[in-house]
């Protein structure tokens, strides 16, 4: 019986042949279970059927804010949607004249947790069912949603503006209510904090460093008041990306994560070093783009960006434009282009007519494109929708992940371009070298018989002989076929 385990483990090989062709390879650190939706292959983001995925979309600005300004404790906040018709099908209806297929909702986590003062009118559950109701009517159009919290405040300060980063107090409870909500549904995306920027005068010690604070949260000395005085004073603990992540995996979400990086999320400069840990595998790149900002250039989007996209997929969750004198755009025409050829996925924002021009997509409505910046992005996505552009896919690097904790999986697209043959020679060498063995074994027979060495030793000999030359051809067949399929 014992003589017998190589040919049965050689039959155990050939489902691995026929797994071959499968969207990407899991290591060390992936999940093991099959994603349903939107999920990270390698540096690509992918989709439930395997296929890449680039995002692009609009932001829609409102839910954070409107829903804790005014008032006073007890009553604060005057509206859900900011007074706007967001959540209304005709408002669906002109985004979808866009061609996105993304749509990103800032939140705001006191609205959403019911908490310091807000009016029950507009926040806890009627703020969560108003939000829950439009992200699944965005989700019935057949567009990836992006949740993400936008403001916050620790203790009992109102989350009246985006702080350095999320709060000890209330975040990592505001992440665990939102995925247990959105679950469910792995084509909600969360992005874990809008804009971080820990700059040394909020640290309560000179000693303290802002990556690492970005990664494992630290001790700050001040919040931002969203009025004036600007700041104020106070000592708080700030929540680190890698806590958050772990409060969503606890609460049993797997959906796709974002961290986004330092200086109001366009220093992306230590995203390598200091990668979290997801256990799921499933954790993008954050990244926000303006111009005049510290990263805006395509120098240092080369520098920078291009080594993340080589590792991990990048979203791109804001960018716009100053619209400037005689519609002359500045930052869009360069980044768009680039962001293209390099698999940069991209949310612009906003889908609101406000009445200043800069940052802002449309006039009314009913979608019409503001001057300049609507106008030109509201093209490139028709354009980029009739003809989808060729990016340059980067094989993920060969060195060790700058993680000490996971390495993600790599796609096939990842390995060699997206037509990588590596599994199957892999399985070619394996059948090879089992026919070999068989081979040797009835070599080995007929050595025997030429001595006369009868009985149970040849016969048996000869069965495994045969048996592992089968096997051996079979797995040769099955690579050599999905080599040339």
């Amino acid at each position: 019986m014992v003589r017998l385990v190589p040919a049965v483990g050689c039959l155990l090989l050939v489902p691995f042949a026929l797994a071959a062709g499968a969207p990407y390879i899991e290591v060390e650190g992936a999940p093991t279970a099959a994603h349903t939706g939107l999920h990270v292959g390698g540096n690509q983001l992918i989709d439930g059927a395997g296929k890449p995925v680039l995002l692009h979309g609009i932001n829609i600005s409102g839910t954070e804010f409107s829903c804790a300004q005014g008032g006073k404790s007890g009553n604060r906040g005057w509206s859900i949607f900011g007074g706007q018709p967001e959540d209304t099908p005709a408002t669906i209806g002109a985004m979808q004249k866009w061609h996105i297929n993304a749509v990103r909702v800032p939140l705001n986590e006191d609205c959403w947790l019911g908490i310091n003062g807000i009016n029950p009118i507009y926040g806890g559950a009627s703020y969560r069912a108003a939000i829950g109701k439009f992200v699944r009517d965005l989700r019935a159009a057949g567009w990836y949603v992006i949740v993400d919290l936008h403001w916050n405040a620790p203790g009992d300060a109102v989350a009246l503006s985006q702080q350095p980063m999320a709060d000890e107090d209330h975040s990592p409870a505001f992440w665990t209510s939102v995925a247990s909500v959105f679950a469910a549904d792995t084509n909600v995306v969360f992005d874990l904090y809008n804009e971080p920027f820990l700059y040394g005068s909020y640290f309560q010690s000179k000693t303290q460093n802002a990556w690492s604070c970005w990664l494992n949260g630290c001790a700050l000395s001040q919040y931002l008041t969203g009025g004036q005085p600007y700041t104020q004073s106070y000592s708080w603990q700030a929540a680190g990306m890698q806590e958050l992540i772990d409060v969503i995996r606890t609460a049993g979400a797997t959906n796709l994560l974002i961290a986004n990086g330092l200086n109001w999320a366009n220093d992306d400069s230590g995203w390598l070093a200091h990668r979290p840990h997801d256990p799921m595998g499933n954790l993008a790149a954050g990244w926000h783009e303006y111009q005049g900002e510290q990263c805006a250039s395509i120098a240092c989007w080369t520098q920078t960006i291009e080594p993340i996209t080589q590792r991990v997929p990048v979203v791109t969750g804001e960018t716009g434009d100053h619209t400037g004198s005689k519609c002359t755009l500045v930052n869009l025409p360069n980044f768009l282009p680039w962001a293209d050829l390099h698999a940069v996925s991209y949310v612009a924002w906003t889908f609101n007519p406000w009445g200043y021009n800069h940052d802002v997509l449309i006039k009314d409505w009913k979608g019409t494109p503001s001057a300049c910046e609507g106008e030109y992005y509201a093209a490139h996505l028709s354009e980029i929708a009739a003809n989808p552009p060729t990016p340059i896919v980067s094989p993920v690097a060969a060195s060790p992940d700058a993680s000490p904790f996971v390495t993600p999986p790599l796609t096939m697209a990842a390995i060699d371009g997206g037509a990588s043959k590596f599994p199957y020679y892999v399985v070619l060498l394996v059948g090879v070298s089992v026919f070999a063995w068989g081979l040797i074994l009835m070599n080995s027979v007929r050595t025997l018989a030429m001595r006369s060495a009868a009985g149970s030793t040849t016969k048996n000999r000869s069965v495994m002989g045969v048996a592992l030359i089968a096997c051996g051809a079979i797995l040769s067949m099955f690579a050599i076929l999905l080599m040339h399929r």
